[in-house]
């Protein structure tokens, strides 16, 4: 790889991007809407009461030891991902950075992908593009993989509820158009690797340098990120197995694994901060008669948070070093070149 080819595809100011201000209200408002909704049917003072009853320690005695597994899978499946097709890096090296932006993704989850994409942009020699499309790769799969874990219970699931049947009707429909969507883009870009005419089509528009994974992703591979990162939801769902138990609510595992991708599902849409609001209606929505609302609203919150913690307390054992090696790379960047 040329150094013209990292600077043309690879300049991170190429993505760069303001988002009008009514965009960025979006999430602030939808928390704001949700939230007004559950406590307009759940009185706050139950779910305030609920909350003090939480064993907090004990969450995080759970929840701490699942962040860790799941940070360590994460940094080799983007190790992986990054030595298939860009170029071959340490795992020991990817852990870092990849564990400090859980810190960043708090707060913005675009920004902490483009930090991570900066690193491998600079440590590997790979165009920041090309970085950032793999990592693209891994966020849709990630999305794939709670939908392959939730499908078979939004088909074999029976509603409770007149609510519950049109929302099960209405996911059939989306899991169906999902699925299609995925095994079209895997057919075009398959179509795209044999046909050079069309393979140069899609390298030299706008969006060329972020489809170069997708372009190159056999079948195989898209199996490969699944069966790396699938370990992380069982981990998942095992964990608020126990939290949920030690709570005082039980859920069978079973009903666990089909629903908890759905909650999460629910939690990745654009329209909430930090997964508030969203996810605690999905919990409400799919857990319903296994607890009472109150109880379910305070658990959802407590395990959020104390996910979130957990995440951050590993992020923040790893920046010191991210940090170092950030400004030395910025430090030894080339000085720009007089006019």
């Amino acid at each position: 790889m040329t150094q013209s080819d990292l600077t043309v595809r690879g300049d991170p100011s190429a993505v760069r991007s303001r988002a009008p201000l009514w965009r960025k209200a979006i999430p602030y408002a939808g928390t704001v809407i949700i939230f007004a909704l559950i406590f307009w049917r759940i009185s706050a003072s139950k779910v305030a009461a609920d909350l003090r009853q939480v064993p907090i320690a004990k969450f995080v005695a759970i929840f701490l030891p699942y962040s860790i597994f799941y940070c360590v899978i994460d940094s080799y499946c983007l190790t992986w991902v990054v030595g298939r097709f860009n170029a071959p890096m340490r795992w020991r090296d990817i852990l870092p950075i990849r564990a400090s932006m859980y810190v960043l993704a708090m707060l913005n989850t675009g920004l902490a992908q483009g930090g991570v994409a900066y690193y491998l942009h600079r440590k590997g020699e790979i165009g920041f593009l090309a970085a950032l499309s793999s990592i693209l790769f891994i966020a849709i799969l990630e999305v794939y993989q709670l939908f392959l874990f939730s499908t078979v219970g939004v088909i074999f699931y029976t509603p409770i509820g007149a609510t519950q049947a049109r929302l099960i009707g209405i996911l059939r429909i989306v899991y169906v158009a999902a699925w299609a969507l995925l095994f079209g883009m895997m057919a075009f870009f398959a179509i795209a690797r044999r046909r050079e005419g069309i393979r140069r089509w899609v390298e030299r528009g706008r969006a060329g340098a972020i489809a170069a994974t997708f372009i190159d992703a056999r079948p195989l591979d898209y199996a490969a990120v699944l069966a790396i990162k699938a370990p992380t939801f069982l981990a998942s769902a095992v964990a608020h197995f126990f939290a949920l138990s030690i709570y005082g609510v039980s859920i069978p595992v079973l009903r666990l694994m089909l629903f908890l991708p759905l909650v999460f599902l629910a939690g990745a849409l654009p329209i909430s901060i930090a997964h508030l609001g969203t996810s605690q209606a999905a919990w409400l929505l799919f857990f319903a008669g296994s607890a009472a609302p109150a109880k379910l609203v305070a658990y959802s919150l407590v395990a959020q948070f104390t996910y979130m913690f957990c995440n951050a307390l590993i992020g923040l054992f790893f920046v010191p070093r991210a940090t170092r090696e950030l400004t030395e790379m910025r430090q030894s960047e080339p000085a720009p070149s007089p006019v």
